[in-house]
């Protein structure tokens, strides 16, 4: 069976020759500027075409700008700040790397979209990978040890101040019954402080975890053997995080709000707003965790909305699976990673699918 690519290879003139496997594969070129007007003259309609830049100091600001161009993969041998962009799919720091990634994508074959059925098995799918890759446990340990960390940071100040609070009513009040009062609201206020410490909990540990959580990523990648992007500084993944979050939490407020007064002023259309609750529930879920491996992979909010729009068969699968795992007591925050490696088997597999018509045709795989 053969496979199909839409190699571009750009370089300068003191750059090693491209390697003999690879020549017949590539149209290559020594001039940003011929390399442009190449691809230019392609038809407009053409999507999946691969640049390779081997020389970072080349200009792509124009290159990135066309559409034919879906990836670009640039060698560079500087740790200095690169371009930002969803097409950069990886920064190689040797050249062996970046041709063992070119030969793997040379060797594909063109994959279907991700469907209902892909997205529902994606979180089983990270899961196992999770379960047979010990090297990632501690980090998807990491949101139910910062979880239970944040509980007692902030339930023990809360309950302690609430005891003194009490007991200052105990002892400026002596009647009897007044102080059997005070004994309640005591234990009230406890349960309290308990259940506020525990949302607040709860909604921080996922943003502070992002880190962690964006490692898994990169792993996830590695194993289906997807070049990793450029990092997020620390601060900027859990910004982001917060940003996704609070997005996620509105939104739901918003929705159940406008659900929940339905009901109540118009109660027979509780057969309506029930499903229609847990559906936007998992769909709400599956923003949220599947904006990991979109946020490494540089999409903003403009391109997510039609990534969710083109996949929604996919995310709605996807969100239902993990939904259905969260009902579990718990599981949220332990089963969290591998709903995020999910979300990274199910992103790739929809970028995969995305290969359009070639430039060049390959009858028989090739060996690095």
């Amino acid at each position: 069976m053969g496979t199909t690519t839409n190699i571009v290879w750009l370089q300068n003139e003191q750059d090693e020759p491209i390697p003999n496997e690879l020549r017949s594969y590539t149209a290559l070129f020594t001039s940003e500027d011929v390399c442009y007007q190449f691809i230019s003259s392609l038809p407009p309609t053409l999507r999946g075409l691969t640049l390779v830049i081997t020389d970072s100091t080349i200009s792509i600001d124009r290159l990135l700008k066309l559409k034919q161009i879906s990836t670009i993969y640039i060698l560079s041998t500087s740790k200095s700040p690169m371009k930002i962009s969803s097409k950069i799919h990886g920064i190689f720091h040797d050249r062996q790397s970046l041709i063992d990634q070119i030969v793997t994508d040379l060797n594909r074959t063109k994959s279907l979209p991700p469907s209902f059925f892909d997205g529902f098995k994606a979180p089983f799918q990270g899961f196992y990978f999770i379960l047979k890759h010990p090297s990632t446990w501690t980090r998807a340990l990491v949101p139910a040890i910062i979880f239970t960390i944040l509980l007692f940071t902030f339930s023990i100040p809360s309950v302690w101040g609430m005891h003194l609070f009490t007991d200052r009513l105990i002892h400026r009040y002596q009647a009897r019954w007044i102080q059997y009062g005070i004994w309640i609201l005591r234990f009230l206020l406890y349960a309290v402080a308990v259940f506020l410490s525990f949302l607040l909990a709860f909604l921080t540990a996922q943003p502070l975890s992002a880190p962690a959580l964006e490692s898994l990523v990169r792993a996830q990648e590695r194993e289906l053997k997807y070049p990793n992007r450029p990092e997020e500084s620390f601060c900027a993944s859990i910004w982001r995080s917060i940003r996704v979050a609070l997005v996620s939490i509105f939104a739901s407020l918003a929705i159940f709000l406008v659900l929940t007064l339905t009901e109540f002023f118009f109660p027979p259309a509780v057969i309506v707003t029930m499903p229609l609750k847990f559906l936007i529930t998992g769909i709400i879920i599956a923003y949220d965790i599947i904006d990991y491996p979109l946020s490494l992979h540089l999409f903003g909010v403009r391109e997510r909305t039609p990534w969710f729009k083109r996949y929604r068969w996919a995310t709605i699968g996807f969100g239902l699976a993990m939904e259905l795992i969260f009902l579990i007591p718990g599981a949220f925050l332990l089963l969290l990673p591998a709903g995020v490696c999910g979300a990274t088997i199910l992103v790739i597999a929809a970028e995969r699918a995305q290969i359009e018509q070639p430039l060049l045709l390959i009858e028989a795989p090739i060996k690095s």
